[in-house]
């Protein structure tokens, strides 16, 4: 039958491999050089704590800091040290008081033990295999393929006139067209809170406008007007696009956890590749007949 551990596992194994991939890339708590040298340095021997003569160690809290929520780890450890060194006290305390109780020879602690213990080879497996190869140089070379990949939305700079009335706003992109100035026009004749500055929107990327207004403006080049008037639920837009653009790509700091990542994920998927043409696998149907038949 298979374990709860085997179904967490591969539900995770993919989502295991981003986490990897970002802590492979730096501390998982936002630490001063200071902070970072002071709570570091010889961590598995600073002794933090002694619950009925066994030992805490440094090493132990910052492990758990690694379990914490993303925006928790922003904070500096000396910060969330007390209340971490609280809950490994207590996790001894619980754990002590069952240990007297009886349950280490519990049928249920011995079954969950043998799938921890799966699971834990497998983590630490993964961890050193994969982590060996997230280098420096491995990271710069899928940036420099995937640079270009990375670059930003598509943006446009733009003006509109919103109007009630189509007829009219008919009339005044023939008047545009005709040689009339916008942003003249925009203030005289817009009922938007932009006819002030002349109707001018500044840059947008597609999702943050209505999708009437962006399929229209996103069809302009650089100095046209639409031909006809756009209808959204706020009226008629006259839009002129005066430029375009797609955001720079991020530099490579920006984008290390990134990289790390997905270089992590393709790892992961060529060992379970190489893991699969090595063994012998046998399949069955939902029925437990073999897959064969």
């Amino acid at each position: 039958m298979i374990s709860s551990f085997e179904i967490n596992f591969f539900k995770q194994l993919f989502k295991f491999s981003i986490i990897l991939g970002i802590f492979c890339c730096g501390s998982a708590m936002a630490q001063t050089p200071s902070t970072a040298n002071e709570f570091l340095k010889n961590a598995e021997k600073k002794l933090v704590a002694k619950v009925d003569g066994e030992n805490i160690y440094l090493s132990e809290i910052l492990e758990m800091a690694k379990q914490m929520p993303r925006e928790y780890q922003k904070l500096s450890l000396d910060t969330v040290f007390p209340s971490l060194l609280s809950r490994a006290i207590d996790a001894r305390l619980v754990r002590n008081a069952g240990i007297k109780k009886g349950f280490s020879t519990d049928s249920e602690v011995k079954k969950r033990l043998k799938e921890i213990e799966g699971q834990i080879i497998s983590e630490v497996f993964l961890k050193k295999t994969i982590s060996s190869q997230i280098t420096e140089t491995a990271l710069r070379k899928l940036y420099a393929e995937t640079k270009s990949e990375m670059a930003g939305e598509e943006e446009v700079k733009a003006r509109h006139i919103l109007l009630n009335d189509e007829d009219k706003a008919i009339k005044l992109i023939k008047a545009l067209k005709d040689g009339a100035e916008f942003s003249g026009t925009a203030a005289k004749h817009s009922t938007g809170p932009s006819a002030s500055s002349g109707g001018d929107l500044g840059w947008f990327t597609r999702g943050q406008m209505v999708p009437e207004f962006s399929e229209a403006a996103f069809k302009l080049k650089p100095g046209q007007i639409v031909d006809r008037p756009v209808k959204t639920q706020f009226g008629w837009h006259i839009i002129l696009v005066e430029d375009r653009k797609k955001a720079a790509p991020p530099s490579f700091d920006e984008a290390r956890g990134q990289l790390a990542s997905k270089l992590s994920q393709t790892l992961l998927a060529g060992l379970l590749e190489k893991l699969r043409g090595n063994a012998e696998i046998e399949r069955f149907d939902i029925s437990g007949k073999s897959a064969k038949n």
